[in-house]
Formats: structure tokens, C-alpha cells, sequence
């Protein structure tokens, strides 16, 4: 007997290595080996009651079970038990065999592939020694999965016996289970049918993909699927948004625009030039990085030195910053006692000297112009342009540059 199970055991755990996966229309087969105790065991005959012990439990005994499904959560099980019980008189020593065949319809009342509950309703036929008689058989059961395909099953059944010699008795029974019966060709232990990924070993966590790195997102999703990240599958090392494989600078946080490197603030003023205005010129964030001058500063200015109006390079447009000193410039040439203003036009040396006198006029124009439409007469403003020829700053860097794209609004007699 014991090497019996001996053999089926070492049967069972080879079956472990094949392709199996939950029970159902994919993978119909589940097969169980348990050891089994016999409890309250009568027969109906004069003298048998009280005859045979309340529990009894045969190391050697053992239950064999292989089921089908049928369809939805309905399964048919057949088994095979063996086991013995002991007299509580007469013989005390003596242990009669027990031998059942059964068959079993199952239907779980749940599909959970951790805990799967069911009941059970059939019957079979036992032999005790050599007495046998058929039986109608009804009980409960529970599935505890440990694996995705292998588990624990506990079974309880009540054994009633259609005839008087018939041995009704209830069988408890504990043991191992595994299920099989599905096509899985990357051998993971998920059936083709549910595996997205059938033909590449992965987890069952993913529907079947791999995880080669191991950070949580498989890598049909992962952009980065050699290396452990969170973003997309990425690492970014600075937490900015963008991945350390795109980011210019992986260790400083910056922005996506900028390849994941800060925008700089070439004037220091705390506003980066994207959003600065006068990005040369250090001012404040009421008015958008450029410097603010309110009326009073403009009325002395106007009347000791020239007024500056900057422009971009190459541009001859007037930047709402500009546009506010000239409001505060018109109101005070039309309040004013001086009778001409000369608004001259300059630029920096990046382009040819025609090029740059045909823009220093259209700067020095559209000053004009702007201030025209704010009521200043036309006859006390002229224009001119002299290109390149009068810089304020010969440095030839950036910020002198700037400083030398410039309107001069100055005030004649």
C-alpha cells in the first residue's frame, strides 16, 4: 500500500511541470490526491450499532479525484478511495478495508482563482471487506490556490447507503490539486487562449507578458524594458517629466520644452526667458521681466536725456513694455513746451549696413507713428535712421547688442 502512494505522489508532482491553468473552458481538467478520514461510520443491521470506532484515519489511505468541466461553473468528478476501519468490540484489533468508487457533480460557487468554494452531489458504490452496497453522496468542498495552478482542496461528504448491510458514514478528505488540459506554448503556465503574449515566457499578473525588468510594467508598455523605471517604464532620475534616456540634463529638474534642461534667465531677474519680455534686461514680474517707469521718471528723463525704446532682433515691433513709456511720452510731449522731437532710429552690427539703415528708419517710424496715434502732432516729431554707426555699446555681446537695437526719442528746442 505505501508504495502504492508512494508512486502516485511522485505520478502527481511530475504532472505539476506540464501545461496547466485554471479550470474551465480553457483548461477543463483538475486531478487531486488526498489523504481521507472516515467519520460515524453504521449499518443498519441488529447489533452493528456502535460496532465500528467514531474517526477513522489510515495513514496508508488515500482519495484519487480527476474532474471535467461541464459548462459555466458546473464540473463532474470521479474518485477513487481506499482507507480501513477499526471495531470498537469484538476483535478490537481487527481493521476492515474500505473501498468506494464515486461520482461527484461539483459547482463552484465562486471563480476566484485564490479561494474557490463549492458543493458537491452524487453517489457511488463502497465496499467494506467484502460487503458492498451503493451510495447517495452529498457534501461541501473548498480550492485553495498557493500558485496560479496548484493548490489545496478539503472535501466533506455524506455517505448514505441504499441498503440495510450498507455502510453510511461521513468522508473527509484533505489533499493536493492541479489543474491542466490548456495549449500553452511559451510553457508559463497560461493557456494560449488567455495568454496576450502566448509565445513569450510571462507572468500571470500580465495576462501572460513579461516584466524583464521587474518594474511593474510589462514590456509591451514599458519604452524602457531592459531598464527599471516609473515613467512609462523609464527612469527619470530628476522626477521632471522626462525620461533620463531624452533628458540633457538627468540630474538637474528642467523642463519638457527644453529637453528636460532649466530655461535659463540670462538677466537674473527670476523669470525665465520664455516668459521674459526684455530677457537682456533685468526687470520684474509685474511687467513681464522688463523694468517698470512710472510717469514722473519719463517727464525727467524726456527733459534731461534721450528716452530708449528697445527692440528684438531684426524686429522693428513695439513690445507692451515699450508701448507704456510711449503712452507716458505722448502725454507728456502734448503737455509740453518743447516744439520738436527727433526720434532716431539704431541697430546692433549682426547684419550689412544697408539692411541694418533700412530697419533703424522703420523702428524710428513706428515710434513715431504710435505716438502720432496718441495725439501728438505730426509736425513735432521727425525721423531718422542711422543703422549701425552709433553704437552705446561696443562690447559686440549679447547684452550690448541689445542695448544698441534701440529708437532714441530726443527732445530739439
Amino acid at each position: 500500500m505505501k508504495r502504492l502512494v508512494l508512486l502516485l505522489t511522485v505520478i502527481t508532482l511530475s504532472c505539476l511541470s506540464q501545461t496547466i491553468q485554471a479550470q474551465d473552458v480553457y483548461s477543463p481538467w483538475t486531478a487531486s490526491l488526498s489523504t481521507n478520514a472516515i467519520n460515524n461510520p453504521t449499518r443498519s443491521l441488529p447489533g452493528d450499532l456502535g460496532r465500528y470506532k467514531t474517526w477513522n484515519w489510515d495513514p496508508a489511505g488515500f482519495k484519487i479525484g480527476l474532474a471535467r468541466h461541464l459548462k459555466g461553473r458546473l464540473s463532474f468528478e470521479s474518485t477513487i478511495s481506499l482507507s480501513g476501519i477499526k471495531q470498537n468490540y469484538v476483535n478490537i484489533d481487527e481493521k476492515f478495508s474500505l473501498i468506494a468508487l464515486d461520482g461527484l457533480f461539483k459547482y463552484n460557487l465562486a471563480n476566484s482563482f485564490v479561494l474557490t468554494p463549492y458543493l458537491v452531489l452524487g453517489g457511488g458504490y463502497t465496499w467494506l471487506d467484502t460487503v458492498g452496497a451503493g451510495t447517495l453522496n452529498a457534501g461541501v468542498g473548498i480550492n485553495v490556490w498557493l500558485t496560479y495552478n496548484f493548490g489545496l482542496t478539503g472535501q466533506s461528504i455524506y455517505k448514505h447507503a441504499f441498503e440495510d448491510y450498507g455502510l453510511q458514514h461521513y468522508q473527509h478528505s484533505v489533499g493536493i490539486i492541479f489543474k491542466f488540459g490548456g495549449s500553452d506554448n511559451d510553457n508559463d503556465g497560461i493557456v494560449n487562449k488567455e495568454d496576450e503574449c502566448p509565445n513569450i515566457f510571462g507572468l500571470a499578473d500580465f495576462n501572460g507578458c513579461p516584466d524583464t525588468d521587474k518594474d511593474g510594467i510589462h514590456d509591451r508598455e514599458d519604452n524602457c524594458p531592459d531598464t527599471p523605471g516609473t515613467l512609462n517604464g523609464c527612469p527619470d532620475s530628476d522626477k521632471d517629466g522626462v525620461p533620463d534616456l531624452y533628458d540633457n540634463c538627468p540630474n538637474l529638474v528642467g523642463e519638457k520644452s527644453n529637453r528636460g534642461c532649466p530655461i535659463p534667465d540670462t538677466d537674473k531677474d527670476g523669470i525665465i526667458d520664455t516668459l521674459d519680455k526684455c530677457p537682456q534686461i533685468k526687470g520684474s514680474k509685474n511687467n513681464n521681466g522688463c523694468p517698470e517707469e512710472k510717469p514722473e521718471q519719463t517727464k525727467a528723463v524726456i527733459s534731461k536725456k534721450p528716452v530708449l525704446i528697445y527692440f528684438e532682433l531684426s524686429k522693428a515691433e513695439i513690445d507692451a513694455k515699450s508701448q507704456k513709456i510711449l503712452d507716458n511720452v505722448a502725454k507728456f510731449i502734448k503737455q509740453s513746451d518743447i516744439k520738436s522731437y527727433e526720434i532716431s532710429g539704431h541697430t546692433d552690427n549682426t547684419s550689412s549696413k544697408q539692411t541694418n539703415l533700412k530697419l533703424s528708419l522703420e523702428r524710428a517710424n513706428v515710434v513715431r507713428a504710435y505716438l502720432v496715434a496718441k495725439g501728438v502732432a505730426e509736425t513735432k516729431l521727425k525721423t531718422a535712421g542711422f543703422g549701425e554707426e552709433f553704437p552705446i555699446d561696443k562690447t559686440n555681446t549679447k547684452a550690448g547688442k541689445q542695448k544698441n537695437r534701440r529708437v532714441e526719442i530726443i527732445p530739439m528746442h
